[in-house]
């Protein structure tokens, strides 16, 4: 990293990047009223503390082998068997947890914790970790606090950014637009030129999600002792008005993402810009490595006259509630997360963007990359990070309503409905889905 750091201070960010995820005390009585299984309560430590014992670890970052290698190689005490996540490996750790059968660290979305700390399956490690609360910034602590409890450590973070084809708009004269009305006003020229601006992929609702989050939305929010359907807001609403004038106007082409058929009008120069997180560059050097020296990075285009940014939120190392060895766990996870050595094998060998602050200090963090034309693009990422508004709130069925929205999109693709029908439809359906959970909602 350079010299100086250039984000703003801990206390700045906080005020306007808070993320929304530290729960509210009513929230904790919502929590605690509901949870089932479990007790989410740190225990005592066990009968063995201190005897050489073996934990095993659930992730999906890549090379995680090297860095399990390395601990196990300087902690013979506390050996930890490594399993790489695939498929539908993180849709079986909760019914593992309820058997008692899960690992004793795994990686989860912090999109997920707030369903699982009501099931009781996620541990308060808060008597673990606090020692290393000083590692994150307010807001990547924040992901994974609620009331005073901590259930996880934060290891990536999602800031958003537009990658887009420096050659395309040189060839075409069009100006890199650093708003929605000059993305708009790109969009109609490069459709000119039979060149979409972007795509609409029913199927991957995080692009939908980071910038309803830009615009100061979230799907869900808290009420005193209640929940709130937030879907359907006004700030969603205004991202649908957005994302219909594109649509009507042919500015996207609709393909589902992550096909052959989306790598292919990538590599194509069929699409223009990808508005997305700090963790997709890989996959298009991945996957359309034909195109490198094409590309460069700059900020999401701002909405409404703000200078907000979306994001992805975080990727966090948690322990389930029934672990025999919960504090051999949260050692290693600290070592991973917020270690010198645990951070270069996330950032060199993972290719992550860090949670804990002496990551983004890693020289490896800021190199040129030739795929984008020797551009430092995480300096772009760092700056956007600092920017995303307070408003977002993770609701207890998150997973459900991302899943509705997707096939609201689908709909909407088709012709059939408007996105601001789909954004009602939704609404109504994660009201019942609240409800049905036993949950009160305003």
């Amino acid at each position: 990293m350079a010299p100086m750091d250039p984000r703003p201070s801990t206390a700045s960010r906080a005020r306007r990047h808070g993320a929304g995820l530290v729960a509210s005390a009513a929230l904790i009585a919502l929590l605690a009223a509901c949870a089932g299984g479990g007790s989410s309560e740190s225990p005592a430590a066990p009968a063995d503390a201190g005897e050489p014992v073996t934990i095993e670890f659930w992730g999906w970052v890549p090379n995680l082998e090297e860095a399990v290698e390395a601990w196990n190689a300087e902690n013979p005490d506390i050996q930890v068997e490594f399993h790489r996540m695939t498929g539908d490996d993180g849709d079986k750790i909760p019914s593992a947890i309820d058997a008692g059968t899960a690992p004793d660290v795994f990686q989860l979305g912090t999109a997920g914790m707030v369903e699982q700390i009501i099931a009781g399956r996620l541990l308060d490690i808060s008597d673990y970790v606090e020692d290393v609360s000083d590692k994150y910034d307010e807001t990547a602590w924040a992901s994974v606090t609620f009331g005073e409890s901590i259930y996880g450590l934060p290891q990536d973070a999602g800031p958003s950014g537009m990658m887009y084809r420096t050659d395309i708009f040189a060839e075409h004269g069009i100006e890199v637009p650093t708003t929605w009305e000059e993305y708009l006003d790109a969009g109609r020229a490069l459709k000119e030129e039979g060149i979409y601006l972007a795509q609409l992929s029913p199927n991957e609702a995080g692009f939908w999600l980071q910038q309803v989050w830009q615009a100061g939305g979230s799907l869900a929010g808290i009420d005193g002792d209640q929940w709130t359907v937030e879907t359907n807001n006004e700030a969603s609403m205004e991202v649908a008005a957005l994302w219909q004038t594109a649509l009507d106007e042919g500015l996207f082409k609709v393909v589902e993402m992550w096909t052959p058929e989306y790598w292919a009008a990538v590599n194509n120069g069929e699409i223009a810009t990808i508005n997305y997180l700090a963790w997709f560059p890989a996959l298009l050097k991945e996957n359309v490595g034909e195109t490198s020296g094409l590309w460069a990075v700059t900020h999401s285009p701002r909405i409404g006259g703000e200078e907000t940014a979306g994001s992805g939120g975080y990727g966090a190392n948690v322990i389930p509630a029934n672990t025999e060895h919960p504090a051999q766990a949260a050692e290693f996870a600290k070592w991973l997360n917020t270690s010198d050595e645990g951070l270069s094998f996330l950032i060199e060998r993972g290719g992550i963007f860090p949670a804990a602050l002496p990551g983004l200090e890693n020289e490896a963090l800021l190199v040129e990359d030739e795929f984008f034309g020797g551009q430092v693009i995480n300096e772009v990422f760092l700056e956007e990070a600092t920017k995303a508004p307070s408003t977002w709130v993770y609701g207890p069925t998150h997973n459900l309503t991302q899943e509705a929205l997707k096939d609201a999109f689908a709909r909407v693709a088709n012709g059939e409905l408007t996105f601001a029908e789909a954004l009602d439809q939704v609404a109504a359906d994660q009201r019942q889905d609240i409800l049905d959970a036993g949950l009160a909602v305003k």
